[in-house]
């Protein structure tokens, strides 16, 4: 963990992005909904990231100088915010998908992401998974998804680390390493991430937008504010 938020800033960031709407990346044809009314079908419920881009809460975590700073020793450089995504994960699924199975994100040369759940999550809503060890292993490099018996064979049961925190808990995590939002059982998690790298990432198409009284690193955050 590198910090945790008050429960009132957590409050703050909920009351603001109340009124924004969700979508399914795995399903765009079901267009967008709110997070009360999420479709039966959907695993995981997004928000776009113009919209979270104009929550200066959500900047200020991003922009923090104690986290920027730990970033900084990991890349070796200035880091760029490639991303800020935040999502619901639903429970009551037959089985896990996409994110939710045992994985490594090639985004860049060398990047890591900020994790902060927004609600308290334990084992029965959906914990951060990741395999201790894995970011600097040369097993299993093909990008793929791959499943519990794969990952337990080739690292071991005790490598495979769960993140149970309240709302609130921040902590930052080399994603090349193998990891997965465990497949939540009967209560939803929100989940805001901030991905950090060397260069804007290849598969984002990038439309910054403007705004108020900008006091954030320009470099920094070039791709998501103007």
């Amino acid at each position: 963990m590198v910090h945790s938020f008050h429960p009132k800033r957590v409050q703050n960031i909920m009351d603001k992005i109340s009124t924004f709407k969700c979508y399914d990346p795995f399903r765009k044809d079901l267009g967008m909904f709110v997070s009360d009314e999420i479709p039966a079908q959907v695993h995981v419920a997004n928000y776009r990231r113009e919209d979270l881009s104009s929550v200066n809460e959500l900047l200020d975590i991003a922009n923090n100088s104690n986290i920027i700073e730990v970033i900084q020793d990991f890349l070796g450089a200035t880091p760029t915010i490639s991303n800020i995504n935040m999502w619901w994960s639903i429970p009551g699924k037959e089985k896990a998908e996409q994110a939710q199975l045992f994985h490594r994100d090639v985004d860049d040369l060398k990047f890591c992401k900020l994790f902060i759940y927004l609600t308290d999550v334990d084992m029965s809503n959906g914990p951060h998974v990741y395999v201790e060890g894995s970011s600097s292993s040369k097993k299993l490099r093909e990008i793929r998804r791959y499943n519990n018996e794969e990952i337990i064979k080739t690292f071991g049961e005790y490598s495979i680390k769960y993140f149970t925190a309240p709302k609130g808990s921040a902590f930052i995590v080399d994603t090349y390493g193998f990891h997965k939002g465990l497949l939540p059982k009967n209560k939803k998690r929100l989940l805001f991430q901030v991905q950090y790298s060397l260069s804007p990432i290849g598969i984002e198409s990038y439309s910054p937008i403007k705004i108020e009284n900008n006091k954030y690193n320009k470099y920094i955050n070039r791709l998501i504010i103007k």
